[in-house]
């Protein structure tokens, strides 16, 4: 029998965009999914307009929390659902129409400890003006851990879409951590990949994250976000302490590395701790190279002094 897959999608506000999401996932070539929305307390019509589909297509559960954030959302989602692998969606996002079908179709071929990866890309109104993000991680691996050390080491990142998951790498992870106000998916999924036997890009399939403005959580950029940024990679430390592998320690310090440069100057307090997390791993900004045109002076006069520079230099141009 075809697998089932759990179309995981939390809803918040979102009554602009959620029928086409729907939509989008109504039109999967895959034929065996479902499609588990948790509204969490969504203030406008969004809660409604999913009601409303579920009442025409049988494959679409609708369930209600109090507004409790989209980690809650997603663990009461994962609670329902029943599919032996697991594709995530936020409300506004979109994937391609064979990305299911494509990755499903592979299942056999790469095992079950497998995790399927899909190129993404940038939208705002229309899918056909997508900007596709090319990075170094977008590509398969050995394994997840592999994975997570290109992606900390500058690699670039993974989006929550991107990924489907079979079902017991999830159950042995653990939940979303709901404590956390960014940067949820990063922790949530540097855990589910270090059970991953291997990662998968299926080259024919894509994923559209919607650049809906600066409502979005991600688009933070405010004590309290910067805070659970740093918690998150905390975080990090704590689910890779049983593995000895020196690569993934430098790469966990590039992430503090990246977190100093994408906040300075601001909350210089948090920015101490990150740099304190950095030379309590063994390293510091004369041994982390910065990426980019500066990144070879980093040796010369430090890491710091080169976010320093960037910082002026983008303020310069008015940045």
């Amino acid at each position: 029998m075809t697998p089932l897959v759990s179309i995981l999608i939390p809803l918040y506000n979102a009554q602009e965009y959620i029928a086409e999401t729907i939509e989008n996932c109504l039109a999967q070539s895959y034929p065996n999914i479902e499609i588990i929305i948790i509204d969490d307390g969504s203030k406008d019509n969004s809660l409604q307009m999913a009601r409303e589909y579920a009442e025409k297509h049988s494959s679409i559960k609708v369930y209600t929390q109090e507004n409790s954030g989209a980690p809650r959302a997603r663990n009461l989602a994962f609670e329902k659902s029943s599919g032996e692998y697991i594709q995530y969606l936020d409300a506004d996002d979109l994937i391609s129409a064979n990305k299911i079908s494509s990755q499903m179709a592979q299942v056999e071929l790469y095992g079950k400890d497998t995790i399927f990866s899909s190129k993404f890309s940038y939208f705002t109104d229309s899918i056909d003006s997508a900007n596709i993000m090319h990075q170094r991680c977008n590509r398969s691996f050995d394994s997840g851990l592999e994975w997570l050390i290109a992606s900390w080491s500058g690699g670039g990142f993974g989006v929550v879409m991107g990924w489907l998951t079979p079902r017991h790498l999830i159950e042995g992870a653990g939940s979303w951590d709901e404590t956390l106000k960014k940067n949820q998916d990063g922790e949530f999924f540097s855990r589910v990949l270090l059970n991953a036997k291997k990662i998968i890009l299926t080259e024919d399939t894509m994923v559209y994250y919607r650049v809906a403005g600066d409502s979005s959580i991600s688009s933070q950029f405010n004590e309290p976000a910067a805070a659970s940024t740093l918690y998150s990679l905390r975080l990090y430390e704590k689910n890779i302490e049983q593995i000895s592998d020196p690569r993934l320690k430098k790469a966990l310090a590039y992430n503090y590395l990246e977190f100093i440069e994408s906040y300075y100057p601001h909350f210089p307090a948090l920015l101490s701790e990150a740099e304190h997390e950095i030379h309590q791993l063994g390293f510091n900004f004369f041994t982390l190279v910065t990426p980019g045109k500066l990144g070879s002076l980093s040796k010369i006069i430090g890491s710091k002094n080169i976010i320093k520079l960037r910082y002026l230099l983008q303020k310069k141009r008015g940045r």
